[in-house]
């Protein structure tokens, strides 16, 4: 008889889930009351008083001020720099790190990336789930928010990404705020715990880390994402529908786009094959042909009569360039430029293009003299204010420009 040599088993991955800022860890609250297995909490925030009030064991101060970033990404950025050693302790041995903020503010615009590429420094892979603020919370809220959203892209395998306004989507138009808020946290912790779950699984047929990984390793995509569960007759049929329907997965209409797709199945023993088939089923109707599908199927006791069904996707099609070196923020007040205000008076005829150089001349290095063009300055359009009245002063019209008024010549 031969003897075969036991298969190691895996080591299970270690899985760090972050709450930075206010948001973040809210969220991190919420999760700590929930029941997610193989994962620890850590809290890291600009402000040391709600820092103290965090249930999490772990807690990491960002800065030495101990004030918050008072809605200043700039200065949630250099508190993530003050705190980068024991940002880069904290992030030691992680295979996985599940960063959970809202964005928009200073503490989780300023610092998020930061802290997402020291753990890309470290090894980890980077899971981002954030919030995008109400659009009644203002223009520059929003901005910041987009700024962080695309340098937090470059550091993070997947984004999550849930926009506040379609709380009223999630938890209807007559619910309480604090209800949609409550909505809102609820589909956050099930995309956290799903992920958590699928990476720590060891079913049947596995989809874990590498298989998201090499699945959402796509440019310019937020991740899609649904959850759906069921423990009524037609369960596998009623848990795609709910996840296809998830305000992450914008109800499924975006799928079609998807290259790559993860579908996982969680269920008791009782699952059977008739089951998978229409869950997968249900799935296809939904994407492309050419769409790469990888199943993962776990069955577990403590899930009883339930099954679950977790999708993740993602839009882009081409892979993702880890970066190689730290990227040093640029101030939000630069990445969005803000048009100068326009005057209402015609603009007189640019005199750029009238002075210029041959592409044979040299300029610069005293080559042939640069060529001066007289310019023909003739009366232009009252354009948008052709059908106005013209401003009339001692019979001279002044939207004008007065060198033409007076007749000069530029020579």
């Amino acid at each position: 008889m031969i003897e075969l040599p036991r298969t190691p088993k895996s080591k299970r991955p270690v899985i760090r889930i972050a709450g930075v800022g206010r948001s973040g860890c809210i969220v991190l609250e919420a999760l700590m009351d929930g029941h997610v297995d193989g994962a620890r909490f850590v809290a890291m925030n600009t402000d040391a008083s709600l820092l103290a009030a965090s249930g999490a064991r772990e807690k990491v101060q960002l800065g030495t001020r101990g004030t918050g970033a008072g809605g200043d990404p700039d200065e949630g950025y250099t508190a993530a720099e003050e705190s980068a050693q024991i940002v880069r302790e904290s992030m030691e041995g992680v295979d996985l790190l599940i960063l959970c903020t809202g964005l928009g503010g200073g503490t989780g615009s300023g610092a998020t990336p930061t802290i997402a590429n020291i753990a890309h420094e470290c090894g980890a892979t980077v899971v981002a789930v954030v919030t995008l603020p109400f659009s009644f919370e203002g223009k520059r809220r929003r901005q910041q928010a987009e700024a962080a959203l695309e340098e937090l892209s470059r550091q993070a395998r997947m984004v999550l990404c849930f926009e506040n306004d379609r709380m009223s989507d999630l938890a209807g138009e007559d619910a309480s705020a604090h209800h949609a808020f409550s909505a809102a946290d609820g589909v956050l912790c099930d995309a956290i715990r799903a992920i958590v779950g699928m990476v720590n699984g060891s079913g049947l047929l596995h989809a874990g880390l590498d298989e998201l990984s090499n699945a959402l390793s796509r440019a310019d995509s937020r991740c899609l994402f649904g959850h759906g569960s069921s423990d009524s007759g037609d369960r596998a049929v009623e848990a795609v529908e709910m996840a296809l329907q998830s305000p992450l997965m914008d109800c499924g209409q975006m799928l079609a786009e998807a290259r790559d797709i993860v579908v996982h199945v969680a269920a008791g023993p009782g699952l059977t094959l008739a089951e998978l088939g229409a869950v997968m089923e249900q799935v296809q109707r939904h994407i492309n042909d050419h769409a790469r599908m990888h199943l993962g199927v776990s069955a577990d006791d403590r899930f009883g009569d339930r099954l679950e069904v977790t999708i993740i996707s993602a839009t882009g099609s081409d892979p993702v360039e880890p970066a190689q070196k730290p990227v040093r923020r640029t101030p939000v007040a630069s990445v969005v430029a803000t048009p100068a205000p326009q005057r209402d008076a015609v603009p007189a005829p640019s005199l750029f293009g009238a002075i210029g150089a041959d592409d044979d001349d040299d300029v610069h290095s005293g080559g042939k003299k640069a060529k001066v063009e007289q310019m023909q300055f003739e009366p232009v359009s009252r354009g948008r204010f052709e059908k106005s009245e013209p401003t009339i002063v001692d019979g001279q019209d002044l939207d004008i420009p007065t060198f033409l008024r007076k007749g000069f010549r530029l020579k």
